[in-house]
């Protein structure tokens, strides 16, 4: 009987166990988890609902290595899959997905049960410290020792984890692929204005360079939040430039000039100006940069002055830095690429019978269900691909 051993009970380390054995049915298969308990971090998703795949994915939402998988594992795919141990899903009006129980406490359960009825060996606070491979196997060093004859590498990621050592593990089997950074996060920005605007949100467009992303912005005193912001958090750098549109397309800037002309005849001060539309907090803040006066009478502003307002509305610039607190991200951008990796196969180019799937990859993705949804594809992957290389295992 063939051993196949995989390395981290998170979502794609669970999907391709169970991939494995409906394809391998006699081969003996063991699951790792340096955790007390399997899945922990499908239970944050989508707020405890467990946004679990979206309707929309596609090969073009990946960086280029993720998508010879995508194509082939598409949303049918993993629907079907997620059927096959009774976890149907129903979609929301922007097509997230999310169990019909909306309940991520109740999937990772669903997937328990699917686990212990194939046969699958789960072996929970098993933190590996070493793979090698010698003789035709992969040595394992974790609470015990292990000899297999294929392994599953899902340790997943950094991205809201302690003592996260995959890497580490990578770098001592001589794959170094650069370091990846934190992505699907809140950018850090040092600006002070942002002290006086904690707490606020609204819904706008965020832009840089050549990106934009629109939805709910939540600004802090250190940092910019929300979906939007997430989104675009893996192009930030050092310095890079952030613009806020707190307007996003409301109303056209001629239309938002005439409205501001008639604001200035109804109040009775500055501070006031921008209540039709903004948090007054908010609107103090653009004020500021607009070098208006709170305290000032409005009906003697300026056409050129309500012009810099709506500048300050429509574009308001932060100076932000590249996010480094791989605590705070979803996920991470960067991982294990096509130089190591194969990206139809997910084999290692450089020890065969080591197959790769989740997070160590590089195949981040935007909110929305996306990223799961590459757990999911790419341990189906990885398991197709173990099974060819274990033949039926025995």
């Amino acid at each position: 009987m063939k051993t196949a051993i995989i390395i981290g009970a998170g979502a794609s380390g669970a999907a391709a166990a169970l991939r494995l054995r409906a394809l391998c049915p006699a081969c003996k298969i063991i699951l790792l988890e340096k955790n007390e308990r399997i899945l922990k971090k499908l239970l944050t998703t989508g707020n405890g609902r467990c946004n679990i795949t979206n309707t929309a994915v596609s090969p073009a939402q990946y960086p280029a290595f993720a998508r010879p998988v995508m194509s082939t594992f598409d949303f049918e795919s993993v629907r079907d899959f997620l059927r096959s141990i009774s976890l149907p899903i129903k979609e929301d009006t922007a097509g997230r997905c999310y169990p019909l129980s909306e309940s991520a406490n109740n999937a990772v359960n669903l997937f328990l049960e699917a686990l212990r009825a194939a046969d699958i060996e789960i072996r929970t606070g098993a933190a590996v410290s070493a793979i090698r491979k010698q003789n035709g196997k992969f040595l394992i060093t974790a609470n015990e020792r292990y000899e297999a004859d294929a392994v599953i590498f899902a340790p997943g990621s950094a991205a809201s984890v302690n003592g996260y050592n995959g890497w580490q593990l990578l770098q001592s089997m001589g794959i170094t692929p650069p370091p990846p950074s934190p992505a699907l996060c809140p950018i850090p920005s040092k600006e002070p204005i942002l002290k006086s605007l904690k707490g606020v949100r609204v819904k706008g467009k965020i832009t840089l360079e050549d990106k934009s992303e629109s939805g709910e912005i939540q600004l802090n005193e250190n940092n910019i939040s929300g979906i939007c912001a997430f989104n675009l958090s893996k192009y930030a750098y050092d310095g890079c430039i952030i613009s806020l549109d707190f307007c996003n397309g409301v109303m056209d800037e001629n239309t938002l000039l005439q409205t501001l002309r008639e604001r200035t005849q109804c109040v009775n001060e500055n501070a006031a100006l921008l209540d039709f539309l903004l948090l007054r907090k908010l609107g103090l803040a653009v004020l500021k940069r607009a070098g208006i006066k709170p305290s000032g009478n409005p009906k003697q502003l300026e056409d050129t002055q309500l012009k810099s307002i709506i500048k300050q509305i429509t574009r308001f610039t932060l100076k932000a830095d590249k996010p480094t607190d791989f605590s705070r991200a979803q996920t991470v951008c960067g991982g294990a690429g096509s130089k190591y990796v194969s990206s139809e196969t997910l084999e290692s180019k450089d020890y065969k019978g080591l197959f790769f799937c989740g997070e160590i990859l590089d195949a981040d993705a935007p909110c929305g269900g996306f990223n799961l949804h590459w757990a999911w594809a790419s341990g189906l992957c990885a398991a197709q691909s173990a099974s060819r290389y274990l033949g039926n295992g025995e």
